[in-house]
Parts: C-alpha cells; structure tokens; sequence
C-alpha cells in the first residue's frame, strides 16, 4: 500500500485531460501527480482518502484535489487494500483508464455489488495553465480560493455536486474546442461555491511547484513513502537528493507546508488508520506495518492526532456501516 506515482499525459494540443471510470468497485490506488483533480463519483459510497484526511463518501461527490496531494477513493464493496510490497516510483492510471467512452473494468469486488457501475468523472489540468485562465478571466477570479483550499483537497456541497453531474452527458460528446467549453462551464460552477471545505489538515496547505521542482520533490517522496518504517535522516536523504541538509528541509517545508518529521508522523498514522478500517490486523501489528516499533508510542501518538485510540477508530468504521 504504498504511494504511488501517476502519470497524467495532456496532449499538447488540448488544456486538460478527462477520464471516464465505469467499474464495478473503486480499488484503493493510493497516488499523487503534478496536476490538479476534480473527481464526481456517481453511484459509489465508500471511503475517501486524501492526504490524512479519512472519511466517507456517497453519491455526487465532487472533491478538487491540488497538486502532489496522495489520495484514493476505497468502495464499501471493493477488496481491502494489499499491505506489502515496493510499489513507491510506479506509475498508476494506465490500465482502467478510458477517454471517449470506452469501458474500464476492475475485478476487485467482494459480495454483491450493484447493478450499475461505480462511475468516477476525472478532470485534471496543470497549475500553470489554470493560473493563467484565472489570471486572464476575471469572471473565474472567484475560483482562486477555492484552488488554494484545493492544496488540502476541497469537497463541494451537494447543490454544486448535482450542478455538476448534470454535465456528465456532455463528457464524452464532441470536438476539443466543445470539451474546453464544458470544462470552463464546470469551472465556473466551482467558482460559484458557497460551502467548499479542506479535507486534508493544513500542513498538507503549501506552495506549487514548477515542472523541475515537482520532478524532486516526488523523488524525495517516493523515498520517505517507500522507507517510512526506517526512514532516512535529513542528512542521507539529502545526500541522495544532492542537496545541503538545510536546503532540503527548506524546500520541503515550502511545498509539503511541514517539516519532514511531522510528515512521516501523519504518513504513519495515515498509514495505521487505512490499516484499521480496512483489515482485521491485531493492533500490535498495525502498529509494526506503519513503522511504529513501540506499541505504547504508536497508541499515544494516534490518541493525540485523532482523537481516539486505534481500537476505537476501527469501532467506528461498524457504528459507521451499521448507520
């Protein structure tokens, strides 16, 4: 269950890049990319996953995503996620991927699932570009505090949500010109929102960065997500970067919006939290897969970050299921 790395190819001739999901449950694909997201997930319920925020999700949910922000959506009918494994440096998004229409399947389902499928409605476009819509448009002006809340990930309210989904006949239907033109008619719904709020805590709420500092700031995290049990010090992950001791925990701070000891804190505790709603692991154990080598530490530090002991948030994923 490790973080992954997607690769989101625009073409140059077009602005953005939209995915139809058509599946018959949403894996856990835990990933980040450069771009920003904005995914509707129609006829699914489940939990969401974005940076340290967990929660659930239904119908209509409509999230922005800022960049280089991991998160995942989970269905209530799909498998638990696998623990194990190397997958930090791979590339997700190639193989159920579908762009005009074509179906994607997935075969990670437990039980009965519903008769229509889990759709995912997926725009992405880059930084540079909507930066530059919102700079020449001033009717979008209103979007740029959304894009900020963004950088934590935004969920909408469900007026906007629906505002949305009524677009999605027009997703698949037509030449580039008619999909930029529904593109900038979804982004001025979301400029039009009243209720939008961050999911992730705030040191998820930093700077963007331009292609080459993206390209190392997802080398340095593909290093801490592959080896956050015994993660490197600042001293050998910045000899592996090339990079002074303090210039790396300067760059780090400035687009992760924390140092790296309270990031590989939340990653660890994301990483137990995910554990515990989605396996049957004893404790101990969960607390061994997330790096933790002291049980008593790992309790004290989940009773402070979210509120509760690890034993009572795995309750509550049965009072949530039984709601």
């Amino acid at each position: 269950m490790k973080l992954l790395y997607e690769h989101v190819q625009i073409s140059p001739q077009r602005s953005w890049r939209g995915l139809h999901r058509r599946l018959p449950a949403i894996p856990f694909e835990w990933h980040y990319h450069p771009e920003y997201e904005l995914t509707l997930t129609i006829n699914s319920i489940g939990r969401r996953y974005v940076g340290d925020h967990i929660g659930d999700y239904e119908n209509e949910d409509l999230v922005l995503l800022g960049p280089n922000l991991p998160h995942t959506w989970h269905s209530s009918n799909a498998h638990a996620p696998v623990t194990g494994g190397d997958g930090a440096g791979q590339v997700v998004g190639g193989g159920n991927e579908i762009v005009a229409g074509e179906a994607a399947t997935n075969d990670t389902v437990t039980g009965e699932c519903s008769q229509e499928p889990h759709q995912a409605f997926v725009f992405w476009f880059s930084a540079s570009w909507i930066d530059q819509i919102c700079a020449t448009m001033p009717e979008l002006s209103p979007l740029v505090p959304v894009l900020h809340l963004s950088r934590r990930g935004a969920v909408f309210d469900r007026e906007i949500a629906c505002r949305v989904a009524a677009l999605t006949p027009r997703f698949e239907n037509g030449p580039p010109a008619d999909q930029l033109v529904l593109l900038l008619e979804v982004l001025a719904i979301l400029s039009m929102a009243k209720n939008v709020v961050p999911l992730a805590s705030a040191r998820f709420d930093a700077a963007i960065p331009n292609r080459s500092e993206a390209t190392r700031l997802g080398k340095i995290l593909d290093i801490l997500h592959a080896r956050y049990a015994a993660p490197p010090t600042a001293i050998e992950l910045a000899g592996e970067m090339g990079m002074s001791e303090r210039t790396l925990r300067r760059f780090f701070k400035a687009y992760m919006g924390s140092n790296m000891q309270d990031y590989m804190m939340g990653l660890r505790l994301g990483r137990a939290a995910a554990l515990l709603l989605s396996s049957d692991l004893p404790v101990y154990r969960v607390a061994e897969e997330s790096g933790f080598e002291n049980l008593s530490h790992f309790n004290r530090q989940f009773n402070r970050h979210k509120g509760m002991t690890p034993s009572a948030f795995r309750a509550s994923r049965f009072r949530n299921s039984a709601a």
